[in-house]
Parts: C-alpha cells; sequence; structure tokens
C-alpha cells in the first residue's frame, strides 16, 4: 500500500516549501500539492551498459552457492534490500539522535570510519530540481556542505566489480537539485560510502559532481527518447 511522506524545507529566500514523496512501487514527489514528479534513481537507468551483464554473473553465481537453486537470487536481493534499508535507519537514527545499534556490523563500521568524524547537518532530506522535474531523498550532508549517500556492498562483489557509474550519476543529480532548488543547503562536494555489509570496511569515493550530472542528463534525456519511441518496438497487431 502506496504511503505518502511531507517534509518542510527551507531555501535561502527565508521561504518554506512542502515537499511529500510517495512510497509504491518507486518513488514520485509532489512540491506544495503541485503534480508528481519522477525520483532521479528512475531516471539512470541507462548510465552503464554492462549493468546486465554483471547482474547475470552474480545471479549465477548466487544459484551455484545455492546448489542450483533458482529461487537464490531473489532471496539474496530481498535480503540486501534489507540490510541497506536497516543500514539507512541506523545512520538516521544516529544522525537525529545519536542511536547506536552495536548489533549491525555495516553500522558500526561506518560509524567507526564515518559517523564519528563529521558534523552532520542533516539526513533524509527531500529535494527537486525546479527546471528538469525530478526529485529524490539525500542520505545525508555534513559541515562543509558535503553532501553523501549509503550505499551497502557484497564485500566479494565489490572487490570484482566495484561502484556504479549510476551512483555518480545519482549522488551529483541530488546536489544539482539542491543548488537549483535555491535550498539553504548548498553542495560544494559529494561522498558515496560503500559501506560492506559484513562490516568488514568502508571505501568512500569522491564524486565528480560536474561528470556525473553530465551522465545523469544522458541518461535521463535516452529514458525519455525510449518512452517517445516505444510504439516503434510494439507488435504488429497493436502499432
Amino acid at each position: 500500500m502506496a504511503t505518502t511522506t511531507e517534509q518542510f524545507h527551507e531555501l535561502q529566500n527565508g521561504e518554506t516549501i512542502t515537499i511529500a514523496r510517495k512510497d509504491g512501487r518507486g518513488h514520485t514527489y509532489t512540491v506544495d500539492g503541485g503534480s508528481p514528479m519522477p525520483s532521479a534513481t528512475s531516471l539512470i537507468s541507462h548510465v552503464e551498459a554492462d549493468g546486465f551483464g554483471v547482474g547475470v554473473g552474480w545471479a549465477t553465481k548466487r544459484i551455484r552457492l545455492a546448489g542450483g537453486d533458482l529461487d537464490a537470487p531473489k532471496f539474496a536481493t530481498d535480503e540486501a534490500i534489507a540490510q541497506g534499508n536497516a543500514l539507512h535507519a541506523d545512520i538516521e537514527g544516529y544522525i537525529k539522535g545519536g542511536k547506536v545499534n552495536e548489533e549491525n556490523p555495516a553500522f558500526t563500521s561506518w560509524l567507526r570510519v564515518i559517523g564519528t568524524h563529521w558534523d552532520w547537518l542533516a539526513t533524509e532530506v527531500f529535494l527537486y530540481h525546479p527546471t528538469l522535474l525530478y526529485g529524490g531523498t539525500l542520505d545525508a550532508i555534513s559541515s562543509g556542505q558535503t553532501v553523501w549517500d549509503w550505499k551497502t556492498k557484497d564485500p566479494d562483489s565489490y572487490g570484482l566489480y566495484g561502484g556504479s557509474l549510476k551512483d555518480h550519476a545519482q549522488v551529483a543529480s541530488y546536489a544539482m537539485a539542491l543548488r537549483e532548488m535555491g535550498s539553504t543547503y548548498a553542495p560544494v562536494s559529494a561522498n558515496i560510502a560503500y559501506v560492506m555489509r559484513d562490516g568488514s570496511g568502508v571505501d568512500v569515493v569522491e564524486v565528480d559532481l560536474e561528470a556525473g550530472m553530465a551522465l545523469f542528463l544522458q541518461s535521463r534525456k535516452m529514458k525519455t527518447m525510449a518512452a517517445d519511441f516505444k510504439h516503434l518496438a510494439l507488435p504488429p497487431a497493436k502499432r
């Protein structure tokens, strides 16, 4: 069942806007009750052409490790999503209220490497781009106006494939949105923290905001074009 969460966002001109996020199959965003906007993450599917091959390799490995169980990739994906949500929730609890969950190895690793070394301004911040018309939820912003994104990773997979260009496009789109909407948060830099799910380590990668935004814009353009020409790929009877 879809749920809607509202958040106030203060702008540099002294005004305050209301950004609402509707959660269902993906996220959509509205500003002050306006028209729904897609999430930035829904617009970056065209960033990496080799994603399918990586996914097939990962799924094949999961099936092999599970003794041929074809449902293994789904179970692993569900578990990864749950672990990612748990990390985000624990980080939010720490930044907002100083709560420490010592039972989550990924969180304790994040806390040791990142959490205690920065002053945090906000977490789980709703945002939108006023002209490109997309929304998003920023994981955190720290002193010095640095935006952060948390990604949980399987250490073996990360050792083989590293991070994703999609992650850079996503974070850059958030930073650009904050600037364009005139937010009191004015990011000058961005980092992605790849947190190993087993707590074995954290890799912090700096984002090239200009390159990341270029990737985002090209992916957004490709997605729009694909939607415009979708009719060309319909079965003959439906054209």
